[in-house]
């Protein structure tokens, strides 16, 4: 039936749960609809969602052949208890040429409601991604050590001057999360180091066995084409703004008349 959507689990690293291209029925919600908007990057669409009848080979291969937006990288957040670079009068944003974050900015200053910690935010590239993904794999806790020395390294400052006391620095470190899932946190009590990185994530870079030997751009016509009764969103379907939030408002505004007009097509013929 073309207005049955068959909805279930998508297996993601160390579920137990079906993946959403196995064709058992069992625990499959059913919705009925006239139209589906997919919002979600194309590539990660074509490896967890069995189209039937089939896409169309070449909008199919487009979308597998679009890259997801930061799939190649990762971005660290490091809390504080004080906000030691305003206090010292040093700037939020630093660059580092030498370490896998290249870039910190303030995040949030933590006062007068910006937030609740004051934190530095450091966008990760790919090949820091892949620096950062050894070191986690050796040990997690690993991870704090390494952004803290490079901290030091780029302010020319000691943990002290980041409000970490002597007990602290020797604390045990506690680990929580996963990098390629919601994030990996690693702690001591007083300083909190985060990472998230969609390299490692597979709802982000999906990968299956299927090749394709071209790059699909952003907004490409094939990424918009309209396969009734499904319509195709999302940021990276944007001609500009791809990528940002401001890519999802344009997609949806494209896609918003097209879903109207088709309905009340729809409407015309019942």
């Amino acid at each position: 039936d073309k207005n049955e959507v068959k909805v279930k689990c998508i297996k993601t690293a160390g579920s137990s749960s079906s993946s959403s291209n196995n064709n058992n029925d069992d625990d499959v919600s059913i919705i009925k609809c006239q139209a589906v908007i997919l919002a979600a990057p194309p590539k990660v669409l074509t490896n967890t969602i069995t189209f039937l009848p089939n896409l169309p080979k070449q909008k199919f291969e487009s979308m597998i052949a679009t890259p997801t937006w930061m799939e190649e990288y990762g971005k660290v957040a490091v809390s504080f208890t004080t906000n030691w670079w305003r206090q010292q009068r040093m700037s939020g944003i630093s660059i580092d040429q030498v370490g896998a974050v290249a870039t910190w900015w303030e995040a949030c200053s933590g006062s007068e409601g910006d937030g609740n910690l004051p934190t530095l935010a450091g966008f990760v590239t790919g090949q820091g991604a892949t620096v950062l993904s050894n070191i986690v794999c050796d040990d997690s806790c690993s991870l704090f050590d390494y952004i803290i020395e490079s901290l030091k390294r780029v302010y020319g400052i000691d943990e002290h001057a980041m409000g970490m006391q002597k007990n602290a620095a020797n604390a045990e470190l506690k680990a929580k999360g996963v990098v390629g899932q919601d994030g990996l946190a690693v702690t001591n009590g007083v300083i909190t180091v985060s990472y998230k990185s969609w390299k490692e994530d597979d709802l982000t870079n999906s990968k299956d066995g299927t090749v394709v030997d071209f790059t699909c751009d952003y907004g490409d016509a094939d990424l918009q084409s309209i396969v009734e009764p499904l319509f195709f969103a999302g940021t990276e379907t944007a001609a500009g703004a791809h990528g940002h939030m401001e890519g999802a408002v344009v997609a949806a505004e494209r896609t918003a008349p097209e879903v109207i007009e088709y309905l009340s097509n729809c409407k015309k013929l019942s």
